[in-house]
């Protein structure tokens, strides 16, 4: 497995136009769209962990809240509540960011074999990389058309790709040369693989 780096994007030419993409379309390191439409080998797959992740986010925010208003109905004093609850929420975020960033690592391993399974508008994956907004939300515009989108479960299409138009994946870097960066097939993420 590549090791991952990250860093915020800069904005950037497109893939074709980044030094180094005719060498890598060469040695076979591009984003590869096959002709027909490819099976699922990315297991389990980028949606299946997203769906994960969403039942995880709400699943974990219900059971702290549940362990908070026990905690009340139990009587604890107060001054034991908010350390309980400040431990629990900081165990939650951190795990849910972790499960975030397993979306993204299959989701550009789904990528490279030129499929996708999940299908966002915007975001991102990791923290600390991408465009961010004045409020701080990841707000990295997305554009799957030039990849297969696949179903999740049994890998029927749901959409062909457009030819005319590169996949995301992992490009040659416009911002950190002699390393990929993940191209949203939109923007550059600022997610760094080398």
């Amino acid at each position: 497995m590549k090791k991952e780096r990250r860093g915020r994007s800069q904005g950037g030419p497109h893939p074709r136009q980044v030094p180094g993409y005719d060498d890598a379309r060469r040695a076979g390191g591009l984003p590869v769209v096959p002709d027909q439409p490819p099976t699922l080998d990315v297991r389990p797959t980028a949606n299946g962990l997203f769906l994960r992740f969403v039942a995880f986010a709400g699943g974990g925010l219900a059971a702290i809240l549940a362990v908070v208003l026990l905690l009340g109905a139990l009587d604890v004093p107060d001054a034991w509540r908010a350390p309980v609850f400040g431990v629990l929420g900081l165990a939650w975020f951190v795990l849910l960011f972790r499960r975030l960033s397993a979306v993204g690592r299959q989701s550009a391993a789904e990528l490279q074999r030129g499929y996708t399974t999940l299908v966002l508008d915007f975001g991102g994956f990791w923290v600390g990389e991408g465009p961010l907004t004045l409020s701080g939300d990841m707000r990295a515009a997305w554009d799957y058309r030039g990849t297969w989108h696949l179903g999740h479960r049994d890998g029927h299409v749901i959409r062909a790709p457009d030819r005319s138009i590169d996949p995301p994946g992992m490009y040659p870097s416009p911002h950190r040369p002699g390393q990929y960066e993940l191209w949203t097939g939109a923007t550059w993420l600022g997610h760094y693989a080398d």
